[in-house]
């Protein structure tokens, strides 16, 4: 009972302490922002203001200085005579006015001195006024010709009433400048009241402000000093537990322990060069080998001998990348020569100079998956070799009913896809294209033989019959379960862009590009090949055909990839009829 009361005491104590260094640093720190704010800022700041509302009135006299010399150079133009020009300047700047109430002003007198425009003292204007003096006996208008005499330009200080009232006098601040060809001064001025008060304003402001950071400040001091307080005080009780939870954490990793061991994945852990320098249990009944036999191993010492000649420069290059391993594949061998595929995930461990010590993974038997995946990829293979199968079926069968254009799908695929492939297609788009491009005639099969095999011009009617076979192939294959709308670009193959094709009559926006594509391979195929009707018209017409319809007709870029084709000799013809050949 006495240990606790002691502890209990000691950290009353140091509580006490710790207020102590808390609010100290606290009161200092205030102590230095109100004597910077006030003994500092604001003096810079009156200072700063104050130049730059004379820089102000200087800007402003130098612009309206400026409407004196267009004047005069009007004047020098014979634009204007000298009187005109002066009469038509003092109209001018005799209205100019700014600042928040819109009455400041600007003035004139000349270098006698003479009154020459001022808004609100009327009375003066015209008179000399040499001996005008403000009530502190200034002699300002003689001060405003020293300045400009001297200097030509310049600040004056003085008394004067306050802008428009008459009625009230108050401290000014004048910048005056000369103008030479007339021999006149111009001039305009700030009030000083004007610049205490909004120093004073800002003044309130900041004194507002200090006060209010004040009241925080003391606010965040108490705070700390009864967090801190309470916080010793649990500091106490935690002290208290700490032998509770010390034990609580030998069972803690007594389970993570158990955890390890009993897991169905190998737990495992490497230095930076691979080598395992932990092994879970689990690693006996994935490859047979012992805990201990495994360490000191590397990967490259548990894969096959066929994926070690390949995999040892990638076991490298994945060490020194220092990042996490996700999905690594090897197949492996087991102690008694059994192979077993494992799946590796691991993340890399660094110290606190960020060098990397290792890696902490776990890997999974993932050998019955791996053999799954491969049936299933047979399977697949399967399946498209039967589809190659069934669609080669489908189009002979088309063929036979029209064996005067025997091969005609079969040229159309293999240029169409090479468009494709010209066009940057992906893989799987060509793919389908190409199933698409060798059913696109399949149609016809239910046309009569006699329209097919016909020597002569066709009738409208016998027309009309033959331009029903892309609807009749949509028909056949709409129901057929293809990875790709096989259906729509047979359907689609005789559109042209600007809606002139059948069989619906779709425009560019409509049409899918695969059909696009097949009807330019279609147009050249069949008029460079032989017809019942007709001896082949030859590639240079059948170029022409699809280079004049180019963007109307036709798919601009599939007609450039077809004649880029066949121009650049990447496809050949021979003889009569044409067999495409890839360079």
């Amino acid at each position: 009972m006495v240990v606790p009361m002691l502890l209990e005491k000691k950290i009353r104590d140091l509580s006490n302490k710790t207020s102590r260094r808390i609010a100290l640093p606290s009161f200092i720190t205030l102590l230095l922002f109100i004597t910077v704010i006030f003994f500092v800022l604001l003096p810079q700041l009156e200072e700063n203001f104050l130049s730059r509302k004379q820089e102000m009135i200087r800007e402003l006299t130098e612009t309206t200085w400026s409407l004196l010399e267009s004047y005069h150079e009007r004047e020098l133009l014979g634009e204007l005579t000298q009187d005109e020009a002066k009469k038509r300047a003092i109209l001018r700047i005799n209205k100019l006015r700014y600042g928040p109430e819109q009455k400041d002003y600007f003035w004139i007198n000349d270098m006698e001195p003479r009154m020459i425009m001022h808004p609100y003292r009327s009375d003066l204007v015209g008179k000399n006024v040499s001996d005008f003096k403000d009530i502190r006996g200034k002699l300002l208008f003689l001060e405003f010709v020293r300045v400009v005499e001297k200097q030509g330009a310049g600040y004056v200080d003085y008394m004067w009433q306050w802008k428009d009232n008459p009625d009230k006098i108050s401290s000014k601040m004048s910048y005056v400048k000369g103008y030479e060809p007339w021999g006149w001064i111009i001039g305009t001025g700030m009030y000083i009241d004007d610049i205490h008060a909004e120093i004073a304003k800002i003044r309130r402001k900041l004194t507002a402000i200090s006060m209010a950071i004040l009241f925080i400040v003391s606010l965040l001091a108490v705070y700390s000093i009864r967090q801190t307080m309470l916080s010793d005080r649990e500091r106490l009780g935690i002290f208290l537990e700490r032998e509770g939870l010390l034990k609580s954490l030998e069972k803690s990793k007594e389970r993570y322990r158990n955890l390890l061991e009993t897991t169905s994945d190998w737990i495992w852990a490497c230095d930076q060069d691979g080598r395992y320098t932990y092994s879970s249990p689990r690693v006996r009944d994935l490859l047979g080998f012992e805990p201990g036999e495994m360490l000191g191993k590397t990967l490259m010492d548990i894969v096959s001998p066929q994926q070690a000649k390949i995999f040892s420069t990638s076991f490298t290059k994945i060490l020194h990348a220092q990042k996490p391993i996700n999905g690594l594949e090897n197949t492996c061998l087991g102690k008694n020569g059994q192979i077993v595929v494992l799946e590796n995930n691991a993340v890399p461990v660094f110290d606190h100079q960020e060098k990397l010590l290792g890696y902490r993974g776990v890997a999974r038997d993932v050998t019955v998956r791996k053999l799954a995946l491969e049936d299933l990829k047979k399977s697949r293979d399967d399946l498209h070799a039967s589809l190659e199968q069934t669609v080669a079926t489908l189009a002979s069968t088309a063929e036979k009913r029209d064996p005067y254009t025997a091969g005609h799908q079969q040229r159309v695929d293999i240029l169409a896809c090479a468009i494709a492939r010209e066009l940057g297609l992906p893989d799987s788009q060509i793919e389908g294209l190409h199933i698409a491009a060798l059913l696109h005639d399949i149609g016809k099969i239910t046309l009569p033989s006699e329209y097919l095999s016909k020597p002569t011009k066709l009738s409208k009617e016998e027309t009309a019959i033959i331009r029903f076979h892309p609807e009749v192939g949509y028909e056949i294959l709409k129901n057929i379960q293809f990875p790709w709308p096989v259906a729509d670009i047979v359907y689609q193959h005789h559109e042209h862009l600007d809606g002139s094709g059948y069989p619906r009559g779709l425009t560019d926006k409509d049409i899918l590009l695969e059909a696009k594509i097949i009807a330019v391979a279609d147009v050249v195929e069949a008029m460079s090949s032989h017809r019942p009707y007709r001896p082949s018209l030859g590639i240079t017409k059948a170029l022409d055909q699809i280079r004049s319809g180019r963007g109307t007709l036709y798919h601009a870029p599939s007609v450039d990839a077809c004649l880029h084709l066949i121009l650049e000799k990447k496809l050949e013809f021979a003889s009569g009829d044409w067999c495409p050949i890839f360079l």
